[in-house]
């Protein structure tokens, strides 16, 4: 959405500038993570996330967990990401030297790390450091859709203190309070244009509308008649064929004008949940996770022309992004000495994320409107104990965001819990 009031040619040079930055920011598109903290739960598909109680994960996962947990505790996890995410492009690409790179998404790490210790029979106390969320691709320079995007990058890590509270032996509380740093980065590449390439184009297009009137005249009638609308339209010939000839290079493939769009923000992350036991061996969680939303601050560095005679400019931009609010709902079931059961149910609130506002210094605001929706996660797993000292633990995972099912199966192993 853009709302501009400009009469005429000012309206028009106006909306090519928005135009051209909106190229340069509407599409960030990308795939990336939305996770509970790593840890021995992920063999689980993170099933039973709010009340497993043999991990440090429960700083953020659920604080309310961590008095479940036996002494003081330090753990982490590092969760490597490998995605095959290809491009189907809809031309022959590489007869064009066209193509996006042969993987579009990066690679990336999720570590995690916590403490937990108990401060009381009653109080537990714990610590906790991990990325929560990140996305990213990288399409290549030679990609058609360059200008839309070649790579963009958002990444959150978040360090959370959190205080647990055992009312009796059925009922546990627990509250966290801390903050989350998020950063991004984009790049693109647009096409080079001049101060002079709004009135340009928009000359050029008011030639075209006064040339159509001398259509059907005497060839000397047709020459006055078209010298006349060059004059009333302000095209200056050699400065609007400069323009277009730079657009058709570009869209020949050609590079043009480098964006990069980088910037950084610290706000706010809460995380409160209880946990019920109330069968012997059968308890249930329910945690609630709030970040507030990004406005990150940084630069656009523009290596080129972007509608200015500058080759080179270094400002100020911002742009908002908005953290999703969660709620999970847990299960666990000891079935029998050697077995358990897990479950989890997540609702993931993306549906309030209606925009994001782009800002850069000397240019438009840009209100860009989004599609996202709400995305449900299901998960079910199971640990089993062997007499011997090792135990195994499986799961079935379904996954929906949108419309899109995965499931998933994992089997780990190790070492029995203590009990």
């Amino acid at each position: 959405m853009i709302q501009e009031n400009c009469p005429g040619r000012a309206w028009r040079r106006s909306l090519l500038t928005s135009c051209v930055l909106l190229l340069g920011s509407e599409g960030a598109s990308a795939v990336g993570f939305m996770v509970n903290a790593p840890s021995q739960v992920t063999g689980l598909a993170n099933a039973g996330s709010a009340v497993y109680d043999r991990s440090t994960a429960a700083i953020t996962n659920n604080p309310a967990a961590m008095s479940l947990l036996n002494g003081a505790q330090i753990g982490g996890n590092l969760t490597g990401v490998f995605p095959d995410w290809e491009v189907n492009e809809g031309w022959d690409c590489k007869a064009e030297n066209t193509c996006s790179n042969n993987n579009a998404q990066n690679s990336s790490f999720i570590p995690t790390l916590g403490y937990v210790r108990p401060l009381s029979d009653r109080l537990t106390w714990g610590i906790g450091l991990g990325a929560s969320a990140g996305q990213g691709m990288d399409y290549g320079r030679r990609f058609r859709s360059r200008p839309i995007v070649t790579s963009n990058e958002v990444q959150v890590l978040g360090l959370v203190n959190s205080l647990s509270w055992r009312f009796d032996d059925q009922w546990t509380f627990g509250i966290g309070a801390g903050a989350i740093y998020g950063s991004f980065e984009q790049k693109q590449d647009l096409p080079s244009l001049s101060a002079s390439a709004g009135d340009d184009i928009a000359s050029v297009i008011d030639f075209v509308g006064l040339a159509r009137e001398c259509e059907g005249l005497h060839p000397p009638a047709q020459a006055l008649c078209l010298k006349a609308a060059i004059g009333d339209s302000g095209l200056d010939p050699e400065s609007a064929a400069e323009t277009l000839t730079s657009i058709r290079s570009y869209l020949g493939g050609e590079s043009g004008t480098r964006v990069k769009l980088e910037g950084d923000d610290i706000e706010a992350h809460v995380v409160v949940g209880l946990t019920y036991e109330f069968l012997p061996g059968h308890r249930l969680g329910l945690a609630y996770n709030y970040m507030s939303d990004f406005e990150f601050e940084g630069n656009a560095t523009i290596k080129g022309q972007l509608l200015s005679d500058e080759t080179y400019q270094k400002v100020d931009d911002s742009l908002t992004w908005d953290m999703p609010e969660r709620v999970v709902v847990s299960g666990s079931h000891q079935l029998s000495n050697a077995f358990t059961f897990f479950w989890d149910f997540e609702r993931v609130f993306f549906d309030d994320f209606e925009s994001t506002d782009l800002q850069i210094e000397g240019y438009p605001e840009l209100i860009i409107d989004r599609n996202f929706k709400d995305a449900n996660r299901y998960a079910i797993g199971g640990e089993y104990a062997f007499t011997e000292p090792s135990s195994v633990s499986s799961e079935v995972r379904l996954k929906r965001v949108l419309t899109a099912a995965t499931p998933t199966s994992v089997v780990s192993f190790r070492a029995p819990p203590n009990r």
